[in-house]
């Protein structure tokens, strides 16, 4: 088995500057050893080589003085450390330019863009169709490297400042696409378009699977990985944050980025970076040492291994305060690392995702903030592999569409046909209109955008029955009219909006009956509003309510655990071995919205599990695994102040023989 699909990774990313390779590689690993780090990523080629490269066309660090990147491999395989070799094709030395120009990036007036002495370089271009590749070999031929990693890798349209220039308009992305779309390529982004979106998939797509066939081609053994799906080995990530982002902040941003690739891939792995930088301007002071924590224990929580990084070299990083908290983190990890990262990912619902092109989905987020929050454990599955799942659907009670776009004809067929419930919500499906009536019996009749000032009344209250005093629940965003086709059946109504001005004026809403917030056909329900959207940028609780109520339409909600832990309380509940659950919990009583301080003391937990007789419970903690007392099928226990993580192995059978020392030891 390929060493990366262990899923155990305890990564330490150096973004290394040209003047950290003076550091000795000895004092380097001590680090990593400090760290209980297992693998080192680390900055190769590229813009600049931390090797005495022999290609004319890599700009080798003028600080170099040996062979930095051998020196480190050497280094770090002696005391048992994989390394992944970083480099960063996005980008060349300026020098370049006068010699190459159909190598960069290039604006509608045929501009380079520069940024410091370095120009942007185009996918298209032969620097990273053909250079690039000609860099991977000659590292790949020198050093028994363990994997390689791709930074910025494919369309990049803004600049370290944050401007943005537009798509490339060089020749080559006009020939291109000319080629494959028989036409002019866009000229701006306002016009970019369905094509253009899918030449960029394509393209990269192309690049990554020639990439790939030639590290099988000289080092098999070594993985791939870049922020993109095909053709890789770990799909990478990141947990960051940056100063101007848009709130809300995302929390759940770890356990979203594992989870998506845990519950969509079976032949890769996650590796989410949690960079400990508060942006990239301000690289040199760490977020909260509690967000850091709890973004390497979501990644742990949603099946994946951990992920850390600073720029820099360690000895003179100018932020120590989340070191020994990372230090515990991997080293807990290292104790128990049998147990993590093989998680059965199989829920009894099912979140699809899909990236909106130019932001985050906030309908996704919206719904994933919910099931979070009341303890429901869910898989993520991409849109665009849905169908690979299809013969799977009939094992979950629940498929939720939150904002999907599109889906292909094998996922359409496999909802049509499954027990499972499809909810959709947040205007799916808009562009399938044959899917929306097989699925859900409706046609949409246009989009209203003018909604703001009226309201849903949650009615009928046999369904809505979390709502005996509220009457109306506001309405905002984008509101999709329908037209019911035969068999199907509509709820909330709408109220209508009124007059607008000072209190003397608001009054004159009218119910019109015939237009509903949301509509089902059988088991499927199709929601008209941005339900997740507005929960996850309002907060309201009504919005998560109206959408819990029309998933628990006709039965309860089955659960994997009942408890009573507060919404603020993660809890993660999983398989991990024969007979062998894991429960793991997070406090995130500290958060509040934009601050992650210290967790406060929770008052006394209980869980009970729902499938299984429970014979013993474990707690993991530092000093070991200890037996821990439990009432039948439940389990109480509570957070100390400062207390950030728990975690229990939950077993269904008296052990024996093998299966005792797995319990006992994880091996």
């Amino acid at each position: 088995m390929n060493w990366w699909l262990n899923n155990n990774l305890r990564m330490i990313q150096n973004n290394i500057r040209d003047i950290d390779v003076k550091i000795h590689p000895k004092r380097y690993v001590e680090w990593l050893k400090y760290f209980h780090a297992n693998t080192l990523q680390i900055g190769c080629g590229g813009i600049t080589a931390n090797y005495p490269s022999e290609l004319p066309f890599q700009y080798v660090n003028p600080e170099l003085s040996g062979d930095f990147i051998q020196e480190i491999i050497e280094e770090c395989h002696a005391a048992g450390i994989r390394v992944i070799v970083r480099f960063d094709f996005s980008k060349t030395r300026g020098c370049y330019i006068e010699k190459y120009p159909e190598w960069f990036v290039r604006t509608a007036e045929q501009d380079v863009i520069r940024y410091h002495d370095m120009a942007a370089t185009c996918v298209n271009g032969a620097y990273q169709q053909e250079m690039a590749l000609k860099i991977i070999r000659e590292v790949l031929e020198k050093y028994p490297v363990d994997g390689i990693f791709f930074n910025m890798f494919g369309y990049i349209t803004f600049d370290y400042s944050g401007n943005h220039f537009g798509h490339c308009q060089c020749k080559n992305c006009r020939r291109r696409f000319e080629e494959m779309y028989g036409r002019a390529l866009p000229g701006s982004m306002e016009e970019a378009d369905s094509d253009y979106e899918e030449f960029k998939r394509v393209t990269t797509k192309q690049l990554l699977e020639r990439i790939k066939a030639l590290v099988m081609e000289i080092r098999p053994e070594a993985a791939v990985s870049t922020y993109a799906e095909n053709g890789v080995d770990i799909v990478r990530s990141e947990s960051n944050s940056a100063v101007d982002r848009p709130l809300p902040f995302w929390i759940y941003q770890s356990e979203d980025n594992v989870a998506t690739v845990e519950g969509s891939y079976s032949d890769k792995i996650a590796s989410n970076c949690c960079i400990n930088a508060v942006d990239l301007p301000y690289r040199f002071m760490g977020v909260s040492k509690y967000l850091n924590a709890f973004r390497l224990y979501g990644n742990l929580m949603a099946g994946g291994g951990l992920d850390w990084c600073i720029i820099g070299n360690f000895d003179d990083y100018t932020d120590y305060e989340n070191f020994e908290l990372v230090k515990n983190i991997f080293t807990f990890h290292e104790k128990y690392e049998n147990y993590y990262g093989h998680f059965d990912s199989r829920t009894r619902i099912i979140l699809v995702k899909e990236e909106e092109p130019q932001s985050w989905n906030a309908e996704y987020r919206g719904i994933f903030k919910m099931l979070k929050e009341q303890h429901l454990q869910f898989t993520v599955v991409r849109s665009e592999v849905l169908g690979t799942k299809a013969e799977e659907f009939d094992g979950y009670d629940y498929i939720l569409l939150p904002n999907v776009h599109r889906l292909d004809s094998t996922a359409v067929k496999g909802l049509k046909r499954t027990r499972a419930r499809v909810i959709a919500s947040g205007c799916s499906l808009r562009e399938d209109s044959r899917a929306l009536e097989e699925l859900f019996g409706i046609r949409l009749a246009g989009e209203d955008r003018d909604v703001r000032g009226t309201y849903f009344k949650p009615l009928p209250r046999d369904i809505f029955d979390d709502f005996p005093e509220r009457k109306w629940i506001f309405l905002d965003g984008t509101y999709q009219n329908i037209q019911l086709l035969e068999g199907t059946q509509g709820v909330l109504p709408k109220v209508e909006k009124a007059l607008f001005g000072p209190p003397e004026y608001c009054y004159g809403h009218k119910m019109e009956g015939a237009v509903l917030g949301a509509v089902y056909k059988e088991k499927n329900i199709y929601m008209a509003f941005q339900t997740g959207k507005l929960y996850y940028r309002q907060g309201y609780e009504e919005f998560s309510r109206v959408y819990l109520d029309l998933m628990g339409m006709g039965g309860e909600i089955c659960r994997e655990i009942e408890t009573d832990a507060s919404p603020m309380v993660e809890l993660c509940y999983a398989s991990c071995g024969e007979n062998i659950y894991m429960l793991q919990a997070a406090n995130l009583g500290g958060f509040n919205g934009v601050t992650f301080f210290e967790p406060p003391a929770t008052a006394e937990i209980h869980v009970k599990f729902r499938e299984g007789e429970v014979a013993f419970i474990q707690e993991l903690t530092s000093e070991g695994i200890c037996e821990t007392a439990h009432q039948g099928n439940s389990i109480s226990f509570g957070f100390a102040r400062g207390e950030l993580y728990k975690a229990y192995l939950i077993h269904t059978e008296p052990c024996s023989g093998a299966a005792k020392e797995f319990a006992e030891t994880g091996k």
